[in-house]
């Protein structure tokens, strides 16, 4: 559950609970907790968060495949200044969720589990060919999704504050479902 709390820079905003989880086990993907891993982590790192600069949106990160009996799941990450504020499981189905989002991220598992496996490999940086940036470019494997094209253009803005929170998956072991 979230609730109101006070932030660094003194404004109100939604505080989740810290991830809990074993080394051992790793954490799921796709999952809550994997991207409130990659939360925590930049929130723990706000002057690396500076020096790329502020990111305001709510991007969708869609696994395509990756829900029961194969169909899609949907989370959202809300990005205030330089923190990770919310993030939720949303409902693929759903308008107004989607309509909550500023852009969408959809890919098959097998797309997020190659860039995330590129990610750990590389202690944190992907291989070119398995970033954000390159992955999403041609509109294939990952699709850019959005109902608004300036809000939608805010994925190329913050691309690579994106990237980084992702990179940040480096520091933990990503366990796959299927």
């Amino acid at each position: 559950m979230t609730k109101p709390a006070q932030r660094s820079n003194g404004s109100e905003g939604t505080l989740f609970p810290s991830v809990d989880w074993n080394e051992s086990e790793g954490i799921p993907f796709p999952s809550v907790q994997w991207l409130r891993a990659l939360a925590d982590a930049m929130n723990r790192n706000r002057a690396r968060q500076e020096q790329l600069g502020y990111v305001d949106c709510v991007a969708e990160v869609r696994v395509v495949d990756g829900g029961p009996k194969g169909g899609p799941v949907a989370y959202q990450v809300t990005f205030e200044e330089f923190e990770a504020i919310d993030v939720r499981e949303t409902d693929p189905a759903s308008r107004a969720d989607a309509e909550r989002a500023d852009f969408a991220l959809d890919a098959s598992l097998e797309t997020w589990r190659a860039m995330i496996e590129s990610i750990a490999r590389g202690g944190g940086r992907p291989d070119l060919d398995q970033t954000l940036n390159r992955l999403s470019h041609a509109g294939t494997p990952i699709t850019l999704r959005g109902n608004d094209q300036l809000r939608k253009d805010t994925y190329f803005r913050f691309n690579q504050s994106l990237q980084e929170f992702f990179n940040a998956s480096a520091g933990f072991r990503t366990v796959f479902s299927g």
